[in-house]
């Protein structure tokens, strides 16, 4: 009999967000794999659902959530109290369930499922995509170890003694754990990149990547959630300072709580190199990260060791040079140098990106070369493939030492 797997995640195509892809491949790559695999998410206010792929086992079941991709603190919090009470409520009308393979996006969701597993005598396996509340206190959201900052901690650290195994994306993440909960069971299985379907391409391949570049000769690109935990003010300083360097442009896409502010700032700041566009349907993602020439990945001081941005697979993939503005000793930095597949700069020093991205500019034999190298790296190391297999068999050691549930269907792709 197949194992049951059940993936609880706030956000599942063709809903966007950081993660969409990520949860996609997983639901489709465990079901490839073996299992019977069920999805519990969020749906849209304006309707659409992702269609189960013809000969395996894979269903989806959509929360009517109107408050999804809104704006704002209160929107947020509704969102998620109501993704978390259908969460479980669908979870507990699900038959016979193995694994509840739970994302630690929305905050907490984890402890309503953790009862769910409880009552159905399953699994709970968390995923840990980023550190909560730690990743609230640096947006700005919470006082660093105030009362609320606590009871949270708590809580947060109350969902991995329940899990039978923690999935966490980076070895800082699994330091993380083995410090707030000793004895947590932990699996290091970075976010990976579809490397077959997202693969270079020039504009004769596709022509839509001329829209996105707007005839600029030089595009440094954003591409994700502008958020508080993003450093962009950081970007707009470089931009600033090189806003007379003719044929470089700035390209910012997606949506987020500091996108307005942002814009604002870069009128104000008479930013004519600085172009912003919303976020893009998940067919577009190839096409976005090849219409630039190097990507940025700008996070506030702090933030690299609670967070590991999975669009950087993406610009590697799209054999795209990377600039990380983190800390130096932080799992991403050690990425970037490892791959050689970018480079690195100190959080909120607007000057040393400014001077990075203009020496990419003078050298575009830099520009391929580290692109090619960040390609190589992606396809032996984060590639859909690799990680997929690792999942099937994190999921097969965990259900052989229950010795409920046959083995034998897991494959590693």
């Amino acid at each position: 009999m197949k194992p049951h797997v059940v993936i609880t995640t706030a956000y599942y195509s063709p809903l966007l967000s950081a993660t969409t892809h990520l949860m996609r491949d997983l639901a489709e790559g465990l079901a490839e794999g073996g299992c019977r695999v069920s999805v519990i998410t969020n749906g849209s206010v304006w309707g659409g659902r992702a269609e189960p792929l013809s000969g395996v086992a894979l269903k989806i079941y959509r929360a009517r959530n109107p408050f999804v991709r809104k704006i704002g603190i209160l929107n947020k919090l509704a969102e998620y109290i109501l993704f978390a009470a259908y969460a479980f409520v669908r979870g507990l009308c699900l038959s016979r369930v193995d694994v509840f393979l739970v994302v630690s996006t929305p905050p907490l969701v984890g402890l309503p499922m953790a009862l769910v597993a409880r009552l159905k005598r399953a699994r709970l396996v968390f995923n840990l995509q980023d550190i909560f509340p730690e990743s609230a206190a640096l947006a700005g959201m919470l006082p660093w170890n105030g009362f609320a900052f606590q009871c949270l901690a708590r809580l947060e650290q109350a969902i991995y003694r329940q899990a039978k195994l923690v999935v966490a994306i980076s070895e800082s993440f699994r330091h993380h754990l083995a410090r707030v909960a000793p004895g947590t069971s932990v699996e290091v299985i970075p976010n990976w990149v579809d490397t077959q379907k997202l693969t270079p391409r020039t504009l004769e391949d596709d022509p839509e990547i001329a829209v996105f570049r707007h005839g600029a000769d030089f595009v440094v690109q954003y591409a994700g959630n502008l958020g508080f935990l993003q450093d962009l003010d950081t970007v707009l300083h470089a931009a600033e300072l090189l806003k007379d360097a003719v044929g470089i442009r700035f390209l910012f896409i997606g949506d987020g709580n500091a996108k307005a502010g942002l814009e604002k700032q870069a009128h104000l700041r008479g930013l004519a190199n600085c172009t912003f566009m919303p976020l893009q349907p998940l067919k577009k993602v190839p096409t976005i990260y090849n219409a630039c020439d190097i990507g940025i990945i700008p996070l506030k001081s702090g933030v690299a060791g609670i967070a590991l941005p999975s669009k950087t697979w993406n610009y590697w993939a799209a054999a795209k040079p990377v600039v990380g503005c983190v800390e130096g000793d932080s799992a991403l930095a050690g990425m970037i140098l490892e791959s050689s597949g970018g480079a690195i700069v100190p959080s909120g020093d607007g000057k040393a990106l400014a001077e990075v991205i203009m020496a990419y500019f003078r050298c575009r034999e830099r520009v391929q070369e580290e692109g090619r190298q960040g390609r190589a790296y992606a396809e032996a190391h984060l590639s859909r493939e690799v990680a997929i297999s690792a999942y099937l068999r994190a999921l097969s050691r965990l259900l052989e030492a229950e010795r409920t549930v046959s083995v034998l269907p897991l494959n590693p792709i």
